[in-house]
């Protein structure tokens, strides 16, 4: 007889049986996920590493080397038809080749030009009418690169008010808003009707010639002085060496604002508006010429006047005055300025290669390079046009084995960036609405390489951290410098260049308007990049000693300065390595927390600076300081919260992904810059005076311009406290798109 015992212990244990297996069931059905359908798991996971090194070794230096012969074997302007057919059509079909797709977008522009049968040039007029030391109309002729070519121009700077003047001489210096500033208020020089002679550098020429006619002069004379272009003690020129020779002129646009001039704020599309020339921003207000060292220092041995300081004396053999006028025997002479640039409506063209996302379609991540040169354009764009066809090549070797990235991506290859960033801004403007949605950076490579020291790079905060890392995975183009323990890109970049408040870092600057990155910060608040492999700080060029001029040719880059191609290959990989990680991981590597710093640098400059004179005026930055705090926070919580997200929900994904794109949006202001609207970033804009330079608060910055010179106090002083404000609220405003969904609702 079996006891009551036993029978209870069997009878626990097949309910126990039960009990788990019933358990067992639930969990296998509920508590382990089923597998992921192929489509999520494959978006829910960063791209194969191991294709950043693979495309790394695709991207081969004597591509980049036949690339570059090709594209400088004739000069092409923009407008020509070797640029705007030839090398458009060209690139057109290698991407149809290489990538998923290419278009061209065409544009009716207004464009700038030299009269090749009146050719600008300066001279001294005697007075009884004879003209001496005129000066050379076109740059001699120093290496077979440049033999006879018909679509060479004669030096000019384009948009350039045309007319004939005279008027004594004064010398300017750099001719910055400082220099004509100290030659009026210090020295009571009188520079109405002169015409001004300023050395190239230190700021973008068309504010140059802005301050000349806004303090008097009736022309002004552009030249390279060797101080800032032919610095070698030894001064061995080209074709010797790279430094610039006497008989070397730099073009440029004087353009004073970017895009297409007769279509200001929308696109040169068939449907435009054209405004009347006369209406238009399309001419500086005084004629200007550029001119070689070889004929400038016939002018400034003559001038007179007071011995100019030694900061503005330059590298010629001679002693710098200030003016005006001539020594006798040329006391009752002139300089004469015969300009006879003029303006035509022409065509260009942007030419956009596409590989299509697999995943997000519909995020582009944009990489560019404007195609057109004043001359043939060796350094200046066609080193980056050159790697950036060799990098595009190297995506489509990619593509063939099957590879298809996450987002997609989209290259650029400008026109009639020379002009004024014409290309890239009427894209911008005609793209506006979808670009604004949907583009999640824009890296750009004006040169690829002007100098084979180092790393220079400026951008936006949010990209300082991809740039940094994605340089640390690039090998050193520089064997001595790897000889030295200097490995990668980034190494000799920090050795070279450390930033002024992380010495584990490198420096990165800020974007003024110098290239095609412009329309893409200023109208729609896309982050962005400019990088290139540059020169020594030690030399203080200006530029390159070549800038813009007819010796900008293959030689000078494969025979002194880029040897073997390795340092274009370096930038090519680099600009590789960013699109690559851009488009493949997940969650998007925008470091919104490098912004909060930067603003917080920002602030405590403006307040070492300006602390005691805003004290004076009742002015505090405390809101400032505030919302920077607030901002800091929403950073720190938005990254959290990326370190954090469930990687196989999408939407949760794709929420934080588009707060952290559209960070940069939030500091765009539709109303513009006060005074200038054209730019619209509250944080970063071109400076006032300087349009290549980068202003921080730009709005707050023009607003305490010479401020204590101003009659009317108060309403300078008004405008100062309407800036703070300004930037406390987009602050604020930029903290607001970092938080969680619910904050708007106080939930």
């Amino acid at each position: 007889m079996v006891s009551w015992k036993m029978m209870s212990w069997k009878l626990a244990a097949v309910v126990c049986t039960v009990v788990f297996l019933v358990l067992g069931i639930l969990i296998g059905k509920f508590g382990i996920p089923p597998d992921l359908p192929s489509w999520l798991r494959g978006m829910s996971i960063d791209g194969d590493s191991s294709l950043t090194e693979r495309l790394m070794k695709e991207i081969r230096a004597d591509n980049i080397e036949k690339n570059l012969k090709y594209f400088t074997q004739k000069a092409h302007i923009a407008g020509s038809p070797r640029e705007e057919e030839e090398l458009v059509n060209y690139i057109f079909n290698e991407w149809k080749s290489h990538l998923d797709s290419a278009r061209i977008y065409p544009y009716s522009v207004l464009l700038s030009y030299p009269n090749a049968s009146d050719p600008n040039y300066v001279a001294v007029q005697l007075e009884n009418g004879t003209e001496v030391d005129v000066s050379a109309k076109v740059e001699k002729i120093l290496n077979p690169d440049q033999e006879e070519d018909p679509t060479v121009v004669n030096p000019f700077n384009a948009y350039s008010l045309p007319g004939t003047v005279m008027g004594d001489p004064v010398y300017v210096n750099y001719g910055t808003i400082e220099d004509f500033t100290y030659m009026k208020r210090n020295l009571s020089i009188d520079l109405n009707g002169t015409i001004a002679i300023a050395r190239y550098g230190k700021i973008y020429r068309a504010d140059k010639v802005k301050h000349a006619a806004e303090f008097g002069c009736v022309g002004m004379v552009l030249y390279s002085d060797p101080a800032d272009y032919a610095v070698d003690s030894e001064v061995r020129v080209y074709p010797d060496d790279w430094w610039l020779p006497g008989t070397g002129v730099q073009r440029g646009t004087v353009l004073p604002r970017d895009g297409d001039p007769l279509t200001p704020y929308y696109p040169s599309i068939e449907s435009a508006f054209y405004q009347k020339e006369s209406d238009s921003f399309s001419v500086s207000a005084i004629p200007v010429t550029p001119i070689g060292y070889d004929d400038a220092i016939k002018y400034l041995r003559k001038i007179s006047g007071p011995e100019a300081n030694s900061t503005w004396q330059g590298g010629l053999n001679v002693t710098y005055r200030l003016g005006p006028g001539f020594i006798p025997p040329y006391s009752n002479s002139k300089l004469k300025l015969h300009v006879r640039t003029y303006n035509e409506r022409r065509m260009t063209h942007n030419v956009i290669g596409y590989i299509r996302g697999e995943h997000e379609p519909d995020r582009y991540v944009v990489l560019g390079n404007h195609r057109d040169a004043w001359v043939f354009g060796a350094v200046d764009p066609s080193s980056a046009s050159a790697a950036m066809m060799e990098l595009s090549r190297a995506f489509g070797e990619l593509l063939k084995d099957g590879w298809r990235p996450r987002r997609s991506i989209v290259f650029c290859s400008w026109g009639a960036e020379e002009h004024g960033l014409i290309g890239s801004t009427e894209w911008v403007e005609e793209l506006v609405k979808i670009l604004g949605t949907r583009a999640v950076a824009y890296l750009n490579v004006d040169i690829a390489v002007e100098g084979n020291t180092t790393l220079m790079a400026s951008g936006t905060p949010n990209l300082y951290k991809l740039l940094h890392e994605s340089a640390k995975k690039v090998e050193n183009p520089n064997p001595d410098e790897i000889a030295n323990g200097r490995k990668t890109v980034f190494d000799t970049w920090l050795a070279n260049d450390p930033s002024d408040y992380d010495p584990t870092l490198p420096h990165i600057g800020e974007l003024g308007s110098a290239s095609d990155y412009t329309a893409f910060l200023q109208i729609e608040g896309i982050p962005c990049i400019d990088m290139s492999y540059t020169y020594s700080k030690t030399y203080k060029l200006s530029d390159y000693p070549m800038y813009h001029s007819a010796y900008e040719t293959f030689d000078l880059v494969s025979r002194l300065m880029d040897r073997g191609f390795k340092y274009h290959q370096a930038v090519a990989r680099l600009l590789g390595v960013m699109t690559m990680t851009l488009a493949e991981k997940v969650i998007l590597d925008l470091d919104c927390t490098q912004y909060a710093n930067k603003l917080e640098r920002m602030v405590k400059d403006i307040q070492t600076h300006y602390g005691p004179l805003f004290e004076k005026h009742g002015i505090s930055m405390d809101g400032v300081v505030k919302a920077i705090q607030e901002f800091k926070e929403a950073a720190r919580n938005l990254h959290g919260r990326t370190e954090t997200v469930e990687l196989t929900n999408p939407l949760e994904v794709r929420r934080l992904n588009d707060q952290l794109m559209d960070l940069e949006r939030a500091f765009i202001d539709p109303l513009g810059i006060s005074g200038r609207p054209w730019y619209r970033h509250v944080i970063f804009a071109p400076s006032l005076h300087d349009a290549y330079g980068s202003s921080s608060f730009p709005g707050l910055t023009d607003a305490l311009f010479d401020i204590e010179n101003d009659p009317d106090q108060a309403r300078r002083w008004e405008q100062v406290k309407k800036e703070v404000s300004v930037i406390t609220f987009i602050i604020y405003s930029a903290a607001s798109t970092m938080k969680g969904v619910n904050d708007i609702g106080g939930l």
